[in-house]
């Protein structure tokens, strides 16, 4: 049994779930606000406020202990670290819990996931405007060169456009030719069909009278 152990897996095995955990902080930091689901903001709500409380120490196994949770490769992820103890920690010196909140938005479009946004109290958010983007006469206009007389090539369009029409007309009539000779066949087998029935007729007419 269970007992006593809220950790939630997230359908994921240890190193997995640590690995996305530990990238949602590092992103946290970074950014100060992320979004993300719900589940995996409930979960990842804890360890955050605990890299608030290493920061706030300020000694040599905290920022162990940071690094080794964030795990920073590149230049760019030990400046997490850096913010981290420099930054966030002060900012938060005088407050004694509470360091993040989780904020619910709609569900995600397509599979329908709960989504929500995990940020730090009196988060420093930068927002970026978008430039609309202007379509001018010039983007669409179309540069195109002719070669050779326009008129040249008028005729040689109308000589290929008659062409066409005369063999669509050639077709026609063959089809239409086709379809006479058909008919003409059907009305003479049906002909023949019926003088055969006529003549089978007349023959069993005279069996039945010499049999009588």
């Amino acid at each position: 049994m269970r007992h006593r152990k809220r950790t939630d897996k997230l359908g994921k095995k240890a190193p997995h779930r640590k690995a996305t955990l530990s990238n949602i902080i590092a992103s946290l930091v970074k950014h100060e606000r992320v979004t993300t689901k719900l589940r995996l903001a409930r979960s990842a709500k804890r360890y955050a406020d605990k890299m608030i409380t290493l920061a706030k120490k300020n000694t040599l196994h905290s920022r162990r202990l940071a690094i080794a949770f964030l795990r920073p490769d590149t230049d760019e992820e030990k400046k997490n670290i850096k913010k981290l103890f420099d930054v966030l920690g002060p900012r938060f010196a005088e407050r004694p819990g509470g360091y993040t909140r989780i904020i619910k938005l709609e569900s995600r479009r397509g599979d329908n996931a709960p989504m929500a946004i995990l940020e730090y109290v009196d988060a420093e958010v930068t927002f970026k405007e978008r430039k609309k983007s202007v379509k001018s006469d010039e983007d669409f206009s179309v540069d195109t060169e002719v070669t050779g007389d326009i008129q040249t090539q008028d005729e040689e369009t109308q000589s290929d456009d008659a062409e066409t029409v005369a063999e669509e007309k050639v077709e026609q009539t063959e089809k239409t030719e086709q379809t006479e000779t058909i008919s003409e066949e059907a009305a003479e087998d049906v002909k023949s069909d019926e003088n055969d029935s006529k003549k089978s007729g007349g023959f069993f007419k005279k069996i039945i009278k010499g049999g009588k």
